[in-house]
């Protein structure tokens, strides 16, 4: 606030220096108009107009005027009439408008007041009052612009600087990325000797002797470091590359389609009948596949039943109640949710809060990152918001829900 005071200061003086402010008088009797252009004359550029329709006119032509002084009794046109045509135009709706009239009751003042007014000046009119009023709003006017000036420069300074943090950020994260990338790279092929290694100390190794048994323990522990070596290189592979202008229908489908076949080689049906307005989304398409496919596949997993059902529902601006817009966007028509449902045991309470927690798993085997990637890909990869609920309803523990939001074209 300190260093905006004497910039705004600044600016002030130098608007002064530059600018001589217009007035339009609007009155039907010209001996009116004399008298106020003799009182303001020595320090603004004057207008007059003599009915509502040549009012009208100089308001919306240039030079713009600053500041209306609006006579309320006129033949054809009313001043108030005038005051609601100047207050719907976007053009000339933020001219102060200052009512002189001989109409002089509270309710005529609250009148004019609730059309737009900033001020009201009773007839017959005193020159240094008028003034006064006039220099008064001209400087509320002339604040308010400024800040509104100041304002626009701080936002600009504030997103400027947002974006740098998104870009130091990103370069951050990239560079994580490559690391992990290499890092996994340098220790697969130590590990893939090491199995190879103890596989064949198995097949040489006397049965049942103690040297069999240690070379098992070691490659069945040299096949789990392979299975997390991929899976840090598919997490690392899960970046954005570019994004694609594609269809809520053609992204599911093959997300299902993907859910379905995994269903399958476990023994398991999954149904689904997706009820989801269609729109195009502006996204990474391999990726968003991916997630979504990893949400149904993370059903079938923990799935006690043979049949899997999953309900799927998703459109323009859904579920913003639950789901808050990223980074305080206030545009929920530019995000499309979809939720997804599933019949199955259920997340216990004391579990939930780490489901997205990185090789956080509960099944006796697997390294625990599935839901992991979705999170990365909804959030941190296309900026949206991920809600995981479960149980689905009270006084039951079965059913999970899977809440996110993804932008839309």
């Amino acid at each position: 606030m300190q260093e905006i005071i004497p910039a705004l200061c600044g600016a002030w003086y130098r608007w002064s220096m530059k600018h001589r402010e217009t007035i339009l008088i609007v009155d039907d009797q010209p001996e009116n108009i004399t008298i106020m252009v003799e009182a303001l004359k020595s320090s603004y550029s004057l207008l007059a107009a003599t009915d509502g329709e040549a009012a009208l006119e100089r308001a919306a032509s240039d030079p713009r005027p600053d500041l209306i002084l609006l006579d309320v009794m006129m033949p054809d046109m009313s001043g108030h009439e005038v005051c609601r045509r100047l207050k719907r135009d976007p053009a000339t709706s933020a001219i102060p408008v200052i009512f002189v009239t001989a109409l002089d009751k509270p309710d005529d003042e609250a009148l004019g007041l609730s059309l737009g007014a900033v001020d009201y000046i009773a007839k017959p009119i005193s020159s240094p009052v008028v003034a006064a009023r006039v220099r008064a709003h001209l400087q509320l006017k002339r604040a308010k612009e400024l800040l509104e000036d100041q304002n626009v420069a701080l936002e600009e300074r504030v997103r400027e600087r947002t974006a740098e943090v998104i870009r130091v950020q990103r370069e951050r994260v990239e560079s994580l990325n490559h690391f992990a990338d290499a890092l996994a790279h340098q220790i697969r092929n130590p590990v893939m000797s090491i199995g190879g290694m103890a596989g064949l100390l198995v097949r040489k190794a006397p049965e049942n002797s103690p040297l069999a048994e240690y070379a098992k323990a070691v490659r069945e522990d040299g096949l789990r470091l392979e299975s997390l070596v991929r899976v840090v290189s598919d997490y690392v592979a899960l970046s954005a590359g570019g994004l694609q202008v594609v269809s809520v229908k053609n992204v599911l489908e093959q997300a299902l389609d993907k859910a379905r076949e995994y269903a399958l080689s476990r023994g398991r049906t999954l149904e689904c009948e997706p009820e989801c307005e269609d729109a195009m989304l502006g996204v990474d398409a391999r990726i968003v596949v991916l997630a979504i496919a990893e949400m149904a596949v993370n059903a079938v997993e923990f799935a006690d039943t043979d049949t899997v059902r999953l309900v799927v529902q998703g459109g323009i601006g859904l579920f913003g109640d639950v789901l808050s817009l990223p980074d305080g966007d206030q545009g929920s028509d530019r995000w499309y949710g979809m939720q997804i449902m599933d019949d199955g045991p259920g997340i216990p309470r004391d579990v939930l809060p780490y489901v997205t927690d990185p090789f956080f798993t509960t099944k006796a085997r697997g390294v625990g990152i599935g839901l992991t990637k979705v999170k990365r890909v909804i959030c941190d990869e296309h900026g949206g918001t991920l809600l995981i609920r479960s149980p689905l309803k009270s006084g039951t523990k079965r059913g999970t829900s899977v809440t996110f939001n993804l932008p839309a074209v």
